[in-house]
């Protein structure tokens, strides 16, 4: 199973907000860590980790923080412009939206979000997408990532 994650699930794994929020991220993490998921991620994702780590971190820190995340990551460099603009038009989500839903649909994988306009817009345009915050959601995304490997 292929998965993306938004950046404001790293987050809430790095940073605790609310205990439960970073549980859930935790949880996540340990879970595509124990199946070997593998994990896209859009170009895009590496500027927006950056700015929002060092927002909270001391620069080098940061830096480093974001050195290991990228290096556990495949990033998607390249998504059509055609795609993007598709997604858009079909869903009016936010640009930035449009890149994590273009690589999920890419590699015919799921999303994985924080942020529910963003999730509601990828189930819009077609894409299997989970809102972590959603006990729900949440609950299939685990037991779906269970099932995949066994």
């Amino acid at each position: 199973m292929n998965i993306v994650v938004d950046v404001s699930v790293f987050i809430d794994r790095l940073f605790i907000y609310s205990e439960e929020r970073s549980r859930r991220a935790r949880n996540l993490f340990g879970y595509i860590d124990k199946e070997e998921l593998t994990v896209f991620e859009p170009q895009v994702f590496g500027v927006e980790l950056a700015s929002q780590l060092v927002r909270r971190k001391p620069r080098e820190a940061a830096r480093r923080l974001y050195e290991e995340i990228i290096d556990r990551v495949i990033i998607i460099d390249d998504i059509d412009y055609e795609l993007l603009l598709n997604i858009a038009l079909q869903t009016a989500c936010r640009a930035i939206d449009a890149y994590y839903i273009a690589a999920a649909d890419l590699v015919s994988g799921i999303l994985v979000s924080a942020d529910k306009i963003m999730v509601d817009n990828a189930k819009k345009y077609g894409v299997e997408a989970y809102y972590i915050l959603d006990t729900n959601d949440y609950n299939k995304l685990v037991s779906k990532i269970s099932q995949t490997t066994h």
